[in-house]
């Protein structure tokens, strides 16, 4: 009977083909399954370093405009409250001029009024933004103005009485070297109320002279106030400017560690069709290989 004679060598080489190539479908299925190109830092090569600095850049990014939107919605909550101020002393104003009509100047229930608006100041300047005191300096735990019952006069309304935060104005880390001040403290407000008191006891006094100095006061602190709100709106429009440019860098390196990392599907689907191809064809050449007889090989 004749033996066998196939190429044990060229039947070695083919089997270690067939199991290198076994080895790369292997991974490929995993690359595909996990959506990860590697398994492991070693297999990204070069690029390793690569990969993990454009992660820890891409973290910082993501960090600083976390922080930058949590910083605008304080500012925006800010300029709310101080726009709804310049609305009530809107209506004082309304109120003063109304006063000095002598039909019915002295029947306004000025006095009244100015209590209200009073209060309604006050509320605004407490107001919080989740479980944080905007008003109150570094003292965000605790409502930064308390009014006395009765008021009669700005005598009634000194800082020193009626201020509970402190004196530190609030800063934000926009970036890495950038710091924004946006602190604006209650008793930066406190001009309005003394207008309104001195208004009321004027009114109460019946003295034309005071509530005329006290509408032409009112106008003052009012353009103090606007100059108020267009610096809390710049500082508003720069975090936000600074946020686009951290957004756009994430963007960016969140792009390069993608192409660093993330399995190329139609590629990694057509690369593992072809290796399936080749060992089908190793399989076939070595089951060839293995036929063979002494006499075919002599052929």
């Amino acid at each position: 009977m004749l033996g066998r004679t196939g190429d044990v060598a060229q039947s070695n080489r083919m089997t270690g083909y067939i199991q290198g190539t076994q080895g790369r479908m292997r991974e490929a299925q995993l690359a595909i399954a996990t959506g990860k190109r590697a398994q492991t830092y070693s297999a990204i090569g070069s690029d390793t370093g690569i990969l993990l600095q454009a992660r820890e850049g891409q973290k910082r990014a993501d960090a600083f405009a976390a922080s930058n939107t949590t910083t605008v919605e304080r500012l925006r909550t800010m300029d709310g409250a101080l726009g709804n101020i310049v609305d009530i002393a809107d209506r004082m104003r309304t109120l003063l001029i109304q006063r000095s009509d002598p039909s019915i100047g002295k029947s306004l229930q000025l006095g009244v009024e100015a209590d209200t608006m009073l209060q309604e100041i006050a509320s605004q300047l407490n107001v919080r933004l989740g479980d944080r005191h905007l008003f109150a300096g570094s003292r965000t735990d605790t409502p930064p103005v308390a009014l006395p019952a009765t008021i009669t006069g700005p005598a009634d309304l000194d800082p020193d009485l009626i201020y509970r935060g402190d004196d530190i104005r609030l800063t934000a880390r926009a970036a890495e070297n950038v710091e924004v001040d946006y602190g604006i403290l209650a008793k930066d407000v406190f001009e309005i109320m003394n207008v309104l008191a001195t208004a009321k006891a004027a009114h109460t006094a019946d003295d034309d002279e005071a509530l005329r100095a006290a509408s032409d006061a009112l106008d003052q602190a009012l353009s103090s106030l606007v100059d108020l709100r267009g610096e809390l709106g710049a500082r508003t429009a720069r975090v936000e400017a600074i946020s686009d440019t951290h957004r756009a860098n994430s963007a960016y390196l969140a792009e390069t560690v993608s192409r660093i990392e993330d399995t190329d599907l139609p590629t990694a689907i057509a690369r593992m069709a072809q290796d399936q191809m080749a060992i089908e064809a190793a399989y076939l050449t070595i089951s060839r290989l293995n036929s063979l007889s002494l006499a075919d090989y002599l052929r």
